[in-house]
């Protein structure tokens, strides 16, 4: 009897993993447009409202296939939240009414007459074609109000599994489902903007350093644990020229010396990781590498004001963060690599359309199903009462990303463990940590 009951579990166990490959595989590309093409007609649940298991069905309109899987688990809460407002700066306000119609899209895409502020409204997208409207919106959200950038002093970027395991999986890094957790590493990331700064109109737009008349961007970023690959670090410089690669040098210990990534690196694994360079903050890739279609607008879940500092993830795999939910409309763009040789044949980005952050990225295989999940967390300014809000307390701030693949059922689970902030930069500081030159100071 008990040799029968051993066998039973162990064809149920097999049943199960054989159902979850076949989960994994059956949601396409047609698939997501039909869904996209569904009209809504029920209202969101009102904030305050903790859906469970038994009313996951109700969210359906508001999670795309694919994703809503992720849901279907006994503990599952899902918090929601009323809709946010999240106005930009009065200075990037000012700034997008200053050259309003000034901007245009080039033959190849390019973006051309840009000074500073929003470049597109919404009413010259919906009035383009798709293509050019996809290219518009693609560079609303590459220049969407940031001021100078973004600074984490510790992230952590924890590699889990598909193995079941007794919960909580890691409390400590904000892991309290099952899976198995691979490895975790810990980072430090800093974004600086050189150019087209709404709040610079004195100093045309721009930060006054030597490099800043060819580099749009610049990010930072140093691994800081575990010890085989502590000290390895980073500097990606974004170019003005859109049709000018990036230059990603990198700083290898072990090697003990600076090498050039070749641009077609940015299409590779990050770190052994479940996402790449281009897919920083959902989408940070070059807008000419791609084709770009604008495909409308949808309402969509996902996360503008994580409630935790530390975000808390949950279900089988911890992949599911707990926390709160809003409903909120996003411009929809297809995006399809332009390079035969990219992993992904394309993928849907979902723009709040409000503050034109990525909420969520599709991203499909060459057999065009759905091969991951990768869904942006964020956090509105925390002001204290009687505050006003500042420059530096004006941007909606990146908190985490979680990252699903689901063709092999594993995922990288990016948390913020620090305050993200956005501090005011000066040529000294940026000459300090972004110059390639630091990457091997002190070594």
């Amino acid at each position: 009897m008990n040799l029968r009951n051993v066998a039973i579990g162990l064809f149920a166990l097999i049943a199960n993993l054989l159902a979850l490959n076949v989960c994994a595989i059956d949601v396409t590309r047609a698939d997501i447009d039909s869904w996209l093409a569904e009209k809504t007609v029920a209202d969101p649940p009102v904030a305050g409202t903790v859906v469970g298991r038994a009313g996951l069905e109700t969210l359906h309109p508001w999670i795309a296939p694919g994703y809503r899987e992720e849901f279907e688990f006994d503990a599952i809460g899902v918090e929601m939240q009323a809709t946010g407002d999240y106005p930009v700066h009065p200075s990037y306000a000012s700034a997008t009414e200053k050259f309003k119609g000034q901007a245009s899209i080039g033959a190849d895409g390019a973006l051309e007459n840009y000074v500073a502020g929003q470049p597109f409204s919404i009413e010259q997208i919906e009035s383009a074609d798709p293509a050019t409207g996809g290219y518009m919106l693609a560079w609303d959200q590459i220049h969407r109000w940031q001021y100078y950038g973004y600074k984490v002093d510790e992230l952590t970027m924890a590699y889990v599994g598909p193995n079941s395991s007794q919960a909580p999986l890691q409390p400590e890094h904000g892991l309290d489902g099952g899976g198995n957790l691979d490895r975790v590493l810990h980072q430090a990331y800093h974004r600086v903007y050189l150019n087209n700064l709404a709040m610079l109109p004195q100093q045309n737009y721009h930060i006054e350093v030597p490099d800043s008349d060819t580099r749009f961007f610049k990010d930072y970023i140093a691994f800081l644990a575990p010890f085989n690959i502590k000290g390895t670090r980073f500097v990606v410089e974004r170019m003005r020229d859109p049709h000018a690669d990036d230059q990603v040098n990198t700083y290898l210990p072990t090697e003990r010396r600076v090498r050039r990534f070749s641009a077609q690196e940015r299409s590779d694994s990050f770190m052994g990781s479940n996402g790449t360079l281009d897919d920083f903050e959902g989408f940070s890739g070059r807008v000419l590498d791609y084709k770009w279609n604008y495909l409308g607008q949808r309402q969509i879940m996902f996360i503008p004001d994580t409630k935790e500092d530390l975000q808390r993830t949950y279900g089988p795999y911890s992949r599911v963060p707990n926390d709160r939910w809003q409903v909120r409309n996003c411009y929809v763009v297809e995006v399809i690599s332009t390079w035969d040789g990219h992993p992904y044949r394309s993928r849907v980005l979902f723009l709040d359309a409000q503050t034109l952050g990525v909420a969520l990225s599709l991203v499909f295989n060459h057999d065009n199903d759905l091969w991951k999940v990768l869904l942006t967390s964020y956090r509105a300014p925390r002001l204290k009462a009687g505050d006003k809000q500042s420059l530096e307390t004006s941007v909606l701030s990146w908190r985490g990303q979680i990252n699903i693949d689901r063709l092999a059922n594993t995922a990288t689970v990016v948390q913020a463990r620090t305050e993200t902030v956005h501090p005011t930069m000066t040529k000294s500081k940026i000459k300090r940590i972004f110059d390639v030159s630091s990457l091997t100071a002190g070594q």
